[in-house]
Parts: structure tokens; sequence; C-alpha cells
């Protein structure tokens, strides 16, 4: 496959944050040393690559710092690999490589390193990889993203993180499990992504609507959980990731085995697992009671890949116990009012990795097949049929059924099936080059429900067709897309008394479409915009909600009345890449109509276990606009500055008001010195030291709905939230890295400390903010070995 456009054109903008560095280079021949129009150049270690232009020229954008292998393939010529370590410049610029004449009989060139999927799309774009995703070793996947540029994270304790682009989160984002569209009951706030974030070697954010490509729900943005490509080359390797935490007492250990075959070329397999153990988490001041987690996750992957052709089977597992913090946990609203004027738990145990009720138990299971031809004349044809299942558990603190049994049981089982055919491009008589996509694709899902109501059992149907097309200069890339998606939900009801089911039906259909461009000014700026529509069906929440929600402890309604949301997203982005200097300034706006959100009205609700505060789901137009800006200049050659801010304002147009749960505004500072070189050699034994010093600002969202109260029936009754948001905070953190060689294979060594002064903070997306403060002073240890013979 065609791993890139050619090096004169911008695919796309990235608005990233260490992960901004360029490579660029030439490849010629050997013997004529003249340009090799259409070689590859791709980065073994990561998902990405580029394709000379008719000079030969390359480039490579948005690498994070770290040590890569380039491979250099060209038809009718020997391929050649060259070790690169990338540093904190802004641009490294490669000596020509000359790739001698194969004078064997010519054997076919596999190009085993994919185009990212991101790379299929000209719109902003923020990822992590190489040292920048090795930092973040150990945290969930929210976790990992929120240091990004508009992203942020809604969290529920230190144990339930759900990633936020631009204010948007849950069934407004799309995650893409290897290619796989992740359907894991994502509509509950409580409900983290059940992904293992070990698998990726590439976290890629498509920040703004993407529903051209993905569908219906790709209103708020796109993430991609790209794991690394299967080896090529004959041989057996590995690598070995341990975290190790102070605060809770974190333990992990990941790692995978892989083989390609030498017997059967372009076989290949891969075995990999996770095990993590978390305890109680402490602010500065107390431990958060059963705030304990685990996970045993596991995949499995066999591949065969040729240059016309290849298949795959992939199969992943993904099971955790996540302890909910009993402080949250009430029995009453009186209780529940209680909670939250008070400034500290009643409860405020020792440390224990004990893990009781309340608690999450979730267990996903993903079996993916994917295949693919491909022709030099009629492009690549790619089929992927996948199935998911999903089973929550969620416990009580008190068991009202049998105690061994949760009150709370959801199965969720997905298939999805995706066609997809890839124009080869076609170079024009005006220089330029045209490239596409047409795709086909289509989802069914049934829902099981056990013991107390929530959500009703349901089966959902979905059918999509999409067709984008490129054109591209040595300056100028045009992109436009049209889609069509269909949505059918059939809903069951039981009817306890006399045991009849009925059912209510919903369909949806909508058309959306695309339009990109970017302009490369000279080597150093690139200006890009986008202009998209996206669109959302109601889920099954959002019209049926009818009941106690364990883990939320609400009771939440739906309405059976709610219109799919409607989006209209406009995206403006300008970046410089200077030797010295590195600026990305990217300016949105998503106006969304019909926007739905469960609105905290706490009227209570008498239940069997106590009295509790009701939310409803409501519909209102909105609109969210904002800024992301990543800036980093380097002061010395070893010394460099970074800074990112997102800013984002959200408001409530029907009501002439703001939005609940909106992130606020935020900087991200730090100072970045590289102690020695980062190359590494046999004779050097430590390699790329560098220490780094971070300063993070979050200010206090003012922008919130009024927070009122009133009498009603001898309850106190708040409206709009149930408390004003907490105060703005600064943490100060650290990080040390480097490179030590054990037996001729690099450790990579990471330690990283947050909130080092230890403040008490709470903040305003975690929902228990209302009871306990943030966790304190972490110290985390993380090292990753690679193997091989």
């Amino acid at each position: 496959m065609i791993v890139g456009l050619l090096a004169g054109s911008r695919p796309m903008c990235r608005a990233q944050t260490a992960c901004t560095t360029v490579l660029a280079g030439r490849i010629l021949s050997a013997d004529t040393y003249k340009p090799l129009t259409g070689a590859t150049v791709t980065i073994r270690q990561l998902t990405t690559g580029a394709v000379a232009d008719t000079a030969g020229y390359f480039r490579l954008s948005g690498v994070c710092p770290g040590n890569y292998t380039v491979e250099y393939q060209f038809l009718g010529y020997k391929s050649l690999s060259q070790p690169v370590t990338v540093g904190s410049d802004s641009v490294v610029t490669m000596a020509a490589v000359a790739l001698p004449v194969d004078n064997q009989t010519l054997q076919e060139v596999i190009v085993t390193d994919r185009r990212s999927e991101a790379q299929k799309l000209l719109q902003v774009q923020t990822a992590l990889s190489g040292s920048a995703l090795d930092a973040t070793r150990g945290q969930s996947l929210g976790e990992s993203l929120k240091g990004l540029p508009g992203l942020y994270a809604v969290q529920t304790g230190p144990s339930i993180s759900k990633p936020v682009i631009h204010g948007l989160y849950s069934n407004r984002i799309v995650t893409l499990n290897n290619g796989v569209r992740q359907e894991d009951q994502q509509w509950g706030s409580e409900h983290a992504p059940q992904i293992d974030p070990f698998l990726a070697t590439r976290l890629t954010v498509i920040k703004g609507a993407a529903s051209i490509r993905y569908g219906s729900d790709a209103i708020g943005g796109v993430i991609l959980v790209e794991p690394k490509a299967m080896p090529s080359s004959p041989g057996f390797g590995g690598e070995v990731n341990v975290v190790a935490g102070t605060n809770g007492g974190q333990g992990v250990v990941s790692g995978y085995i892989e083989q390609a075959l030498k017997q059967i070329a372009g076989l290949s397999w891969r075995l990999q697992g996770t095990l993590k153990r978390v305890g109680y988490a402490r602010t500065p001041d107390y431990y958060l009671e059963n705030s304990s987690y685990r996970e045993n996750n596991l995949s499995g992957t066999v591949a065969y890949n040729r240059r016309r052709g290849g298949a795959e089977v992939f199969y992943s597992q993904f099971n955790t116990h996540v302890g909910l913090f009993t402080g949250a946990q009430v029995g009453s609203l009186a209780d529940f009012y209680a909670a939250i004027a008070r400034p500290e738990p009643l409860s405020q145990p020792g440390f224990s990795y004990d893990l009781g009720r309340p608690y999450q138990h979730v267990q996903h299971d993903l079996l993916k097949f994917r295949a693919f031809l491909r022709s030099e004349r009629w492009g690549t044809v790619t089929v992927t049929i996948a199935r998911q299942q999903n089973v929550r558990r969620e416990y009580d603190v008190l068991a009202f059924s049998r105690s061994t049994d949760p009150e709370l049981y959801l199965k969720l089982v997905t298939q999805t099936a995706d066609l997809v055919w890839e124009q080869e491009p076609v170079k024009l008589a005006g220089r330029g080059q045209l490239s596409g996509s047409v795709g086909l694709s289509g989802i069914t899902q049934g829902n099981v429900r056990r013991f107390l109501f929530l959500i009703p059992n349901y089966r959902n149907y979905g059918l999509g067709v999409f067709a984008m097309e490129r054109y591209a200069t040595a300056r100028w890339t045009v992109e436009a897309g049209i889609r069509y998606d269909y949505r059918w939900l059939r809903a069951f009801f039981l009817d306890e008394s006399t045991n009849a089911v009925t059912a209510r039906t919903r369909d949806w259909r909508n058309t959306t479409g695309s339009l990109g461009v970017t302009y490369q000014a000279n080597q150093h700026l690139t200006v890009s915009g986008n202009l998209s529509t996206a669109w959302r069906a109601p889920n099954v929440s959002d019209l049926y909600s009818d009941g106690l929600h364990q883990s939320a402890v609400a009771y939440e309604r739906g309405n059976p009345d709610l219109k799919p949301e409607q989006a209209l997203n406009t995206n403006l982005s300008l970046e410089y890449t200077g030797q010295r200097f590195y600026a990305d300034i990217g300016l949105y706006t998503n106006q969304i109509d019909n926007y739905i959100y469960l609105k905290p009205d706490s009227v209570p609700i008498v239940r069997q276990r106590g009295t509790f505060p009701a939310y409803s789901y409501s519909q209102v137009l909105a609109s969210f606009r904002g800024v992301d800006a990543t800036i980093r200049y380097k002061l010395t050659d070893r010394l460099t500055l970074s800074s990112r801010t997102s800013i984002l304002f959200a408001y409530d147009r029907t009501n002439h008001s703001y939005l609940v749960y909106i992130p606020p505004n935020r900087t991200d500072n730090s100072l970045r010195y590289a102690v020695g070189q980062m190359e590494a050699s046999a004779r050097k034994r430590l390699s790329g030291l560098y220490v780094s010093l971070t300063h993070n600002y979050v200010a206090r969202q003012n922008r919130v709905p009024a927070v009122t109260q009133r009498q009603e029936n001898g309850q106190v009754i708040f409206t709009g939230d149930f408390a004003p948001p907490p105060a703005a905070y600064s943490l100060v953190g650290a990080e040390v890295g480097f490179a030590w060689r054990v037996i001729h294979r690099p450790l990579t060594v990471i330690l990283t400390g947050t909130n080092l002064f230890n403040r008490a903070y709470r903040d305003y997306l975690d929902r228990f903010r209302y009871f306990a403060d943030e966790p304190g002073r972490n110290l985390i240890l993380k090292l990753k070995l690679p193997l091989g013979l």
C-alpha cells in the first residue's frame, strides 16, 4: 500500500506536543545517483511512512523523540535500514541514501509498515508515540491522552477516566481499537474504555467531526489505538514493560513476544499480555477507601502479509475489577448532601489492596478478521469483520438480590463489517496526484439485561456508505467526502405484572459531507482548514433510561422524544516548523443542534435503598468554540521550552446559559534539558539522558449553570449542579529518563513525579469532586526492555 503522499504535499495537520519533529531526506540510485521516484520510507517502530517525490525527496512529520529504524525500499533495488535518533530538534535532515541495484532475480518487495489510519484523513490531529508514549505507560487510555492539547478526561475517582475531545465525550467520540470500532456501553460517564494502552505503539486523536470515514457518532472526534506493525524479518523479538507507582502501590507488568517465520515468508505471530494492580489512592491527607482496581488483559495476532495480499486474525480480552470510592456511595438524598458539605470523607482507612462493594467487573472480548488484496492497477480492497462481547456487572454497596449477583448486568454483543476500496494514486498532467476511497460499513448489536432495570433489551442495526477523494500538488491538498447512514433501533420492555413484552422501534437516516484544504506556503509554514457536518442518533440510554445507575449513585431518566444531534464543525490550523521555533495554533467551532445531555436536576426519587438525586436527558442548541496552541522554543541546543494551552467556550443557545461539565481552560508548560547526545553506541552504556520540569495550571470553571436550591416537601433541592466548581489549581512535576545498555540491549528508564508539592485540590471534571480531593504526590518508575534473538 502506498504509505503517504508526495513529499511536497501536506496530507494533514498535526497539533502535537512532543511529536513535532520532521525527518527529511533524499533517496537516490547508487549506480546513477538519479532520484528514485516512488521509493518508500517507513519507520519500523511506527505505523507511518512516506513516498519520495519526483526529485527523490521525502518528508516525515509528527515524529516523537526516540530511537528508530528507518527502512528504504524500491522495486529492483536492495532495501536498506538506518538507525536514527530523534531528539528535540524541529527538523532532522538526513544524509542522502543511495540504494544499490539488486542484480539477482527480482523478488517481490513487501512494505510491512502500513500507513497510519489517521493519514487517510485531512483533519487536525495529534498523536502519542515513541518516548512520549513511553512516558504514559501504566496509565489508562483517558489518562494517557489528557496531556495533549484539546484533550481532557472525565473521571470517576482515580480509577475511571474517559477521554474528552474539545468538550465532547462518550457516544460523540469513536474509538478504533486495532481498526475496529469499539463498542462497550460507552454511553455511561463512569464507563471507561475497555482498551489496554500497551497494545498501541501509536495513539492518534482526530480532533473535530470525522463522520465521513467513521460514521455516526464521530461528532467530537476519533481515537485510533494503533498497534505495532507485524514483524517481517525472520526472527524472534518482544518487549517487557514494568511500571511501579508510590501512590496506590501501583504495579504493572506488560509484554509481548513475536516472530516472523523463516519457513513461510510473510507469516508472523504475536502474543501480548498485561497485569495491573493498584490499591487505595491517597490524597495529601487521607486514603480513598475502596479505590483499588485490577486488570488482566491479553491479546494474540496471526498475520500473513505479501505484496499483493494478506490476512490477519486478532483476538483480545480486557478484564477489569474497579472499586468505587465508598465515600461517594450514600443511602439517601440527605446523606448525599451531607457528604458534599463535609470537607473530608467520614471513613479514612489505611492503605489496602482490598476491593469490595461497590465495584464494577467488566470483560470485553474482541475477535477480528482482516484481509486485503492489492493491485498496482486497481488499488487495494480491504475487508474487516469483527465480533465484540462486552459484559458489565455493577455491584451496589449493599446487595438487594442474592449476595453473589450484581445489581446491574448488561451484555452487549456487536458485529461489525467494513469493506473499503482505496484507489491507486493517479498522477495527473498538471503534476498533481489524485487518490481516494469508497467504503461500506455495517453494524448489528444486541443488548441483554438482568436484575435491576436501567436500560432495556434492544436490537440495533446500522449501515453506512462513503466516498472520499483527494487532490494533491506540491503545495495544495484538497479533500472532499460524502456519506449516507441509516440507523434502526428496537427496544423491548417487560410488564412484570403481566409478563407481556412490548417493543418500540425508531429509525433515522442522514447524509453528511466534508471539505478540507491544506496549503504549504513553504517548508516552514502550513495552513489547514476543514468544514464538516456530522450527526448522532439518540442511543438507547438517551431514550429509555429509567432506573438507578449503581456506580453513578443517581437515578437516570431518558426522553423518548429526543431528535438526532446535527453538528457543523469548522477547524483552522496554522503550523510553523523552524530550526528552533515550533508553533501550532488551532481554532475550532462546533455548532450542535439538538445537543443531548444528562441534566443534573436533583429532584429526589425514592427507591429501596434510599432517596437519590435524579438526572434527566435534555436537548438544547449548543455551541463549542476554542483554541489549541502548542509552542516550543529551543533556548539552546540542549534546553527546550514547551507550552500547550487549551481554551474552550461552550454555550447553551436555547436557554442562554452555560452547559454543565465542560472542561475549564488549561495551560501546561515544561522545560526539558538533554544532558547528553541521544545516540547510543556499543561503547556507551548510558545514552539519551534528559531532565524535565513541568507546571500545569487549570483555571476555575466560571462558565457554569447557576447553582440554585429550593425547599420541596421538606427536602433541599439543588438545580444546575450540586456544588459550585472547585478553585483553580497548579501542579508541579518532574521527569528524568535515559537508556542503559543491558546485555547489548537498551533498557529505557523513566522516573516521573506528579503533584510533587502534594497539593490538595479538586478537579471540575471528576464526579468524586463533591466528596474528596484528588490524589496527592506520586512517583512512577517505568522500565522497558526489548527482547530478541
